[in-house]
């Protein structure tokens, strides 16, 4: 299955908190690092999947699932990853 590498923007619930941070993880992803940076939170994830829809899909309902109040607002694929397929 090919490799996808992107990262998510998310607003709404602090997801670096103590009971959050741990959230996407215990949900399943293990593919991901919740980070911030001057108040924007992100998530970058490197996924397996048949699709970069279906990749970008799953981290989507498993972040905004596992941190209630977290809303992703922007994906952005890393273009050298895309380049390769």
């Amino acid at each position: 299955m090919p490799l996808f590498s992107f990262n998510l923007t998310v607003e709404g619930a602090d997801i670096l908190s103590e009971d959050a941070v741990n959230a996407p993880d215990e949900a399943g992803c293990h593919n991901a690092t919740l980070g911030g940076s001057n108040g924007v939170q992100t998530g970058e994830f490197d996924r397996e999947d048949p699709d970069f829809a279906e990749a970008v899909g799953t981290a989507i309902r498993t972040v905004e699932t596992a941190v209630p109040g977290a809303l992703v607002v922007r994906i952005v694929r890393d273009a050298r990853v895309a380049a390769q397929g």
